[in-house]
C-alpha cells in the first residue's frame, strides 16, 4: 500500500500544472546586419541596378553564425541565429545600401523580375568566425560580379575582404564584427560599382 501511495504522490507532482523534469529551453538571440553607413552624395553614376542572392560556400547554408576553431572544426553559436537565410541577409543588406548611396538609382532585387541594365551578383566565400592563436576575428569575403543583362555578358569580376578582431567570445561580439566587416567589404565593393565599366 505504501509503495502504491509513493507511487501516486509522485505523478501527482510529475503531472501537476507548470511542474516539469526538463529544462526550459534557453532563448535564442536572432541578429541581421545593421546598415552601411553611406556618406556619398555624387551625381547618379549607374542606374537600374538589380542585386542577385549570392552563391554561398558550403557551410554558410544555414541560418547559424559560424565559428572555425583553430583545429578547423565548425562550431555555431548555440542561442544566436541570423534572422533569415545568409544569402538574403546579405542581398538585403547590400539593396539598402545601394538604396542609401546617391551614385546609384533605380535599384531591384532580381526576385522582383524588373528591367535592370546592370546585376551585382557572386559567391559569399566567408561570412564567419575564425579562432587563432592571435585571437578571434570576422571575416567577410565577396567574389563579386557585375553582369550586363542587356548584353548578357560578365561586365567585371573582383574580389572584396575584410577582417575584424572580436572583443569577446560573445555571439553579439561576433555579429558586431561581422557588420564591421561587412561595411568595409560594402565601401570598397560600391566604389567599384560606380566606376565607369
Amino acid at each position: 500500500m505504501n509503495k502504491r501511495l509513493g507511487f501516486a504522490i509522485t505523478a501527482v507532482i510529475l503531472l501537476a500544472p507548470g511542474c516539469s523534469i526538463l529544462p526550459e529551453p534557453k532563448p535564442i538571440d536572432f541578429y541581421t546586419l545593421k546598415p552601411a553607413q553611406v556618406s556619398y552624395f555624387a551625381a547618379v553614376s549607374k542606374r537600374q541596378i538589380s542585386v542577385a542572392e549570392p552563391e554561398l560556400a558550403d557551410m554558410l547554408q544555414l541560418e547559424r553564425i559560424l565559428r572555425v576553431a583553430n583545429n578547423g572544426s565548425i562550431v555555431a553559436y548555440s542561442e544566436a541565429r541570423w534572422s533569415a537565410p545568409i544569402a538574403l541577409v546579405w542581398q538585403n543588406w547590400l539593396l539598402d545600401a545601394l538604396w542609401r548611396d546617391a551614385r546609384f538609382d533605380d535599384i531591384s532585387s532580381r526576385q522582383q523580375g524588373l528591367d535592370a541594365q546592370w546585376q551585382v551578383a557572386g559567391r559569399l566565400q566567408a561570412f564567419h568566425i575564425i579562432e587563432s592563436t592571435a585571437g578571434a576575428f570576422a571575416t567577410v569575403r565577396f567574389d563579386a560580379q557585375l553582369i550586363d543583362i542587356k548584353n548578357r555578358r560578365l561586365t567585371a569580376s573582383k574580389t572584396f575582404q575584410a577582417e575584424v578582431a572580436l572583443n569577446d567570445s560573445s555571439a553579439a561580439s561576433a555579429v558586431q564584427a561581422l557588420g564591421h566587416a561587412s561595411e568595409q567589404v560594402g565601401e570598397d565593393l560600391l566604389s567599384w560599382l560606380a566606376e565607369p565599366h
